[in-house]
């Protein structure tokens, strides 16, 4: 079987410098309660994650009432957190990685001994309607958590959100917005240099007026946003660049790891928000037919 790019690689970030312990398995770019110029020393990569999928729980309005789909789960964490933080009770999940899903099932797993949680996950590609058939419900929330910039189809996945979206139901995601289509010839190429080496369809990227027409021609539309790459993009890798000597100078933690990856994500975004090339946003997309007139 061919590696996975989305495996369980983000064990590494991870990591308890002190006790050299994995207690968590996270993967997003974290949400960092910080000055725009560097992340604080004391917040940990877990925390800053779970902080990323609060604030999308926060513009989804998520309650125990709602039936939920999480479109690319990543390992589960996120999961565990809809269930405990916000008593979701019905929750599905559709994820592309085999190694992350059966992580993320071990977990559900361990939950439902001591609690009635109706929870079921599946592996395959969100982009594509084979990987929805089996899903015997609709729902009032559908999620995507820093991945749906990754999608192979994100036309065809706005569609099928809008086909199991309940009336009055709203699709929540975190993604990476143009902030300009004025880029230099050399600018372009290395965004889409990088795209591709990161599994990341460069048509996924657009500026917001494409974005929305996007949407609309599906009947879907943004209705509310919040921009947060001061929170993400240079405070990732501030942590990053503090983290990776703790890492490598702990007796507790065998150094096996590579970092290019990470090092490579954090320069990556560090360029593209310099440069004002691209914005990390909140979106919450609504059906237009449900939305106040």
């Amino acid at each position: 079987m061919p590696k996975e790019f989305h495996d369980l690689a983000e064990f590494q970030l991870n990591i308890e410098p002190n006790s050299g312990k994995i207690n968590s398995s996270w993967g997003n770019l974290g949400y960092w309660a910080s000055p725009p110029h560097g992340a604080a020393t004391s917040t940990s990569y877990p925390q800053a994650c779970a902080q990323l999928t609060r604030e999308l729980a926060t513009l989804a309005t998520l309650d125990a009432s709602h039936r939920v789909l999480d479109t690319g789960f990543g390992c589960g964490d996120q999961l565990m957190l809809w269930i405990e933080e916000y008593q979701v009770k019905h929750l599905y999940g559709i994820n592309l990685s085999v190694s992350q899903t059966q992580h993320a099932q071990e977990k559900i797993n361990k939950l439902k001994l001591n609690r009635s949680i109706d929870c079921s996950l599946k592996v395959g590609d969100c982009s594509q309607e084979e990987y929805w058939q089996g899903l015997d419900t609709t729902f009032n929330r559908i999620i995507a958590l820093d991945c749906i910039y990754h999608f192979n189809d994100k036309q065809n996945y706005f569609s099928l959100c809008k086909q199991y979206l309940e009336k009055n139901g709203a699709l929540v995601i975190t993604d990476l917005v143009l902030a300009t289509e004025k880029m230099s010839f050399w600018q372009k190429m290395l965004l889409k240099s990088i795209c591709y080496f990161s599994h990341i369809p460069y048509e996924n990227l657009k500026i917001q007026e494409d974005y929305q027409k996007q949407l609309s021609s599906i009947g879907l539309a943004i209705t509310q946003q919040k921009d947060i790459s001061h929170n993400v993009f240079l405070p990732f890798g501030q942590w990053l660049k503090e983290y990776i000597p703790k890492i490598e100078s702990s007796p507790k933690v065998r150094p096996t790891y590579s970092w290019l990856k990470y090092r490579g994500t954090a320069k990556f975004l560090a360029w593209g928000y310099k440069n004002k090339i691209f914005n990390y946003c909140i979106l919450r997309i609504e059906a237009t037919s449900s939305m106040s007139h």
